[in-house]
C-alpha cells in the first residue's frame, strides 16, 4: 500500500493531464463545426441521363461526424474521475496523517494534522525573517540592563561626555603703543568652554546574543518540525474513490435521446 509523501509525489501528474485535457475540451466545444457537425449532401437533377448521373455523383458530399459531447466528456470525465479520485486519497489521508512534534527529546506538539505541520513550517520561515531583521546593541559601546527605566531597555555604562562652548571676543594687542602711535587692537573671537554635556544613552534593541539564540532556537524547531512532517507522510494512504459516483451522475443528461425528453 503506498505512503502518503508516494502519492502527494505522484500527484502532479493526473491532475496535470486533466487540467490540460480541460483547456483542450474547451478549445473543441469553442469549435463545434469541426468536431461536432456532420453533414449529406447530394444532388438531384430535373433530367436523368447518363452526363447527370455523373453531375449527381460528381456533387454529393459527406461529412462526418467526428465525434459527439457524449464521447467528449466521457474521455475528459474519465482522466478527472482519475484525478478525483487521487484528491480524495490525499485529504482523506490527511485527515489521518498526523505527526508529533519533539523538543529536546520531549513531546512538544502532539499528534498535529500533516497540513498544519506544512502550513506552520511556512510560517515559521516568514516568522524567522522578522528575527534576523531585529535591531542589535551597537557593540563598540558597554551596555547595562537599564531597570529603573523598564524591563528590556538597555544603557550605556560609561556616559559620553561632551563639552558645551560660545563664542567671546577677547581684545588683542596687534601693535604696542609709541612715542608716535597709539596701540592697535583687534578684537578676536574664540571658543570659550562653558560647560559639559553627559549623555546617557538607552535602547530597546536586542543584544546579538539573544538575536543569535531566537534564530538557533527558530531553525532547530524547523528541523523538528520537518521531521514530524516526514513521520506524518510515512501514513498508509486511504483507499477509495468518488468518480464511480460522480461520473455516471454528471454523463447521464448526455445519454438520454429527444424522446426521452419529450
Amino acid at each position: 500500500m503506498a505512503k502518503l509523501h508516494e502519492l502527494l509525489a505522484a500527484e502532479k501528474t493526473p491532475t496535470g493531464a486533466w487540467n490540460q485535457l480541460y483547456e483542450d475540451t474547451l478549445k473543441k466545444f469553442k469549435n463545434p463545426t469541426h468536431f461536432f457537425d456532420g453533414h449529406s449532401k447530394s444532388l438531384a437533377m430535373i433530367e436523368d441521363s447518363p452526363s447527370n448521373k455523373a453531375i449527381e455523383d460528381q456533387a454529393r458530399e459527406e461529412k462526418p461526424v467526428t465525434t459527439t459531447v457524449f464521447e467528449t466528456l466521457e474521455y475528459a470525465l474519465d482522466l478527472f474521475g482519475k484525478a478525483e479520485d487521487l484528491q480524495f486519497q490525499k485529504n482523506e489521508t490527511n485527515r489521518k496523517a498526523t505527526g508529533t512534534v519533539m523538543w529536546k527529546g520531549t513531546v512538544l506538539l502532539e499528534h498535529i494534522p500533516v497540513d498544519e505541520l506544512l502550513g506552520l513550517e511556512a510560517r515559521l520561515t516568514k516568522l524567522r525573517q522578522l528575527y534576523v531583521e531585529a535591531p542589535t546593541l551597537d557593540a563598540t559601546k558597554h551596555w547595562r540592563p537599564a531597570r529603573n527605566i523598564g524591563a528590556h531597555v538597555w544603557q550605556t555604562e560609561f556616559p559620553e561626555e561632551t563639552t558645551k562652548t560660545e563664542k567671546q571676543t577677547t581684545p588683542v594687542v596687534m601693535h604696542a603703543a609709541t612715542k608716535e602711535h597709539p596701540a592697535q587692537v583687534a578684537a578676536v573671537q574664540k571658543d570659550v568652554v562653558i560647560g559639559k554635556f553627559t549623555t546617557t544613552k538607552r535602547s530597546g534593541s536586542a543584544t546579538a546574543l539573544q538575536k543569535a539564540d531566537a534564530l538557533k532556537r527558530v531553525d532547530e524547531l524547523l528541523i523538528e518540525i520537518k521531521q514530524a512532517r516526514m513521520r506524518a507522510n510515512e501514513t498508509l494512504v486511504v483507499s477509495g474513490t468518488v468518480s464511480d459516483v460522480l461520473l455516471p451522475l454528471l454523463l447521464e443528461p448526455f445519454q438520454s435521446s429527444r424522446e426521452d425528453h419529450q
